[in-house]
């Protein structure tokens, strides 16, 4: 059953193998950003408690603290989320990330992007259709479209489920409650 829905996802034409190849890329950048964000809010809980805990808890290190919290939260997730996944790619420079990633391309489907997107009268039909008949030959046979993102989003999904495992929950779930409620347990 799971060869079949692979083999149904897989994309069979020149824009669907940009489009998947475009759709984890900016999956693998959405994964890293979450992963970054992540681990700059726990390295900032640690600093801040620690100078919380250094200054006694006051009120105005409470209020420092929370007002950093905010604009760490936004600093963060605008540079490590919204930034990256703004920039805006080109079909060409997607085919030629992709390129990079799977030499044994040899630049077909950057030659095949080019050549569906021109339409120039002087290429002839038949050897545009060739080109990118190859092109598509060799993504199929390689699986290029899902291959060439699959170690960064594996290793980023490892680095986010690392985040989440050292995530701080219990001492803050700890905080909120009153003394009296953990002295009748």
């Amino acid at each position: 059953m799971l060869e079949y829905l692979r083999r149904a996802s897989v994309p069979t034409d020149l824009i669907g193998i940009i489009a998947e190849v475009r759709r984890r890329w900016r999956m693998k950048l959405a994964l890293r950003g979450v992963v970054r964000v992540l681990g700059v809010l726990l390295v900032f809980f640690l600093v801040a408690a620690g100078l919380m805990q250094w200054d006694r808890f006051s009120p105005v290190s409470i209020v420092l603290a929370r007002v950093s919290l905010a604009l760490t939260v936004i600093g963060s997730v605008y540079w490590f989320l919204v930034r990256p996944l703004r920039q805006r790619v080109t079909d060409e420079q997607v085919a030629l990330y992709l390129e990079e990633h799977e030499p044994t391309l040899q630049a077909t489907l950057l030659s095949a992007v080019e050549s569906s997107r021109t339409g120039n009268e002087s290429e002839s039909a038949d050897l545009v259709k060739r080109v990118i008949e190859q092109a598509l030959e060799v993504c199929a046979r390689l699986n290029a479209a899902h291959r060439v993102e699959m170690q960064p989003l594996q290793r980023n999904a490892a680095a986010l489920a690392e985040c989440l495992r050292h995530w701080p929950s219990e001492p803050i779930m700890a905080s909120r409650e009153s003394p009296t409620s953990t002295a009748s347990r």
